[in-house]
């Protein structure tokens, strides 16, 4: 028996749905492009994600490090 004013269980839970779906926050893979975006313009004029730019420079020295390690463990040998 339906009470006038009162919603549903399913109409409460659809409507909880609806409102985690669409904040960034709950959604794991949104929240870590946010973290990882450019804190200026995270979007550029196209509409692609822009990263940040300590996120380059951290992947750009990691990319150094690996190649001076793998120049020395295998083809720094005479």
């Amino acid at each position: 028996m339906a009470v006038p004013g009162y919603i549903s269980l399913q109409q409460a839970r659809e409507a909880l749905r609806s409102i985690y779906r669409s904040d960034t926050e709950s959604n794991l893979e949104k929240a870590l492009l946010e973290s990882l975006s450019d804190g200026i313009k995270p979007v550029d004029d196209k509409g692609n994600w822009k990263p940040s730019p300590i996120l380059l420079l951290i992947a750009a020295l990691v990319l150094a490090l690996a190649g001076v390690f793998l120049y020395f463990s295998v083809g720094g040998r005479p």
